[in-house]
């Protein structure tokens, strides 16, 4: 069995990728848990050094998903468990109905909208939508987003130098998570309610993580 404490040393994204698969979910960087993020066990060569593919040029890797998923922070994750992610964070809600009662901030529906037509670039959705500026509420709109599964970023596009070499941090490409994982959402939303899919999710980082507390776990996961 799988534990934090058995987790392999990454310095790849073929190696991320397999990691992802094996464990289903894990955060990038430090979640209050020991040892369970990327952080943790990736090579001190590949994290964040100039000039070297690490985690960060990883997260559009094409095998799994990557969004802020736990407290706001970022997440690597299987499809099968965005599915189950989903399906807990939206406790049997559609968009429309949790937008009607009141549980999304103003201006998801506008994210929404602009979504409908095909994944966006960052800066253009936020021009879309009106959006814009340090007080319009953009970032953490879109934070939401994620955290109920609505939309994720599909890709990260890169400024390209005149020596044709992508640098600077990368521009999100977010998308409606139903265009991307509809399949696995709608499968663990016939499986699960959304009490047991809170419950899986709960033991699975119970399994990963055997000597992390269950409150502990429990507001990683809220």
């Amino acid at each position: 069995m799988l534990t934090v404490d058995k987790f392999p040393i990454i310095s790849s994204c073929e190696e991320l990728a397999s990691l992802v698969s094996e464990a289903g979910f894990i955060p990038f960087f430090d979640c209050g848990i020991p040892g369970f993020s990327v952080k943790d066990v990736c090579d001190r060569a590949h994290w964040f050094v100039d000039g070297v593919d690490g985690p960060w040029e990883w997260k559009s890797g094409a095998s799994f998903a990557y969004a802020k998923l736990l407290r706001g922070k970022a997440v690597f994750i299987s499809p099968e468990w965005y599915g189950i992610f989903a399906c807990y964070r939206r406790d049997g809600y559609d968009f429309e109905g949790m937008y009607e009662d009141g549980l999304l901030p103003h201006g998801a529906l506008k994210i929404i909208k602009a979504l409908e037509g095909g994944s966006v670039l960052s800066a253009d959705l936020r021009e879309r939508t009106g959006l814009t500026g340090k007080g319009s509420g953009f970032d953490s709109i879109i934070g939401v987003l994620q955290m109920k599964c609505f939309v994720l970023p599909s890709a990260f596009e890169y400024a390209i130098s005149k020596q044709g070499l992508p640098y600077g941090w990368g521009l999100a490409r977010y998308a409606l998570s139903d265009e991307k994982y509809g399949a696995e959402i709608a499968e663990a939303e016939r499986e699960y309610t959304p009490a047991e899919a809170r419950e899986l999710i709960v033991s699975k980082v119970a399994e990963l993580c055997p000597k992390a507390d269950r409150k502990r776990i429990e507001r990683l996961i809220k």
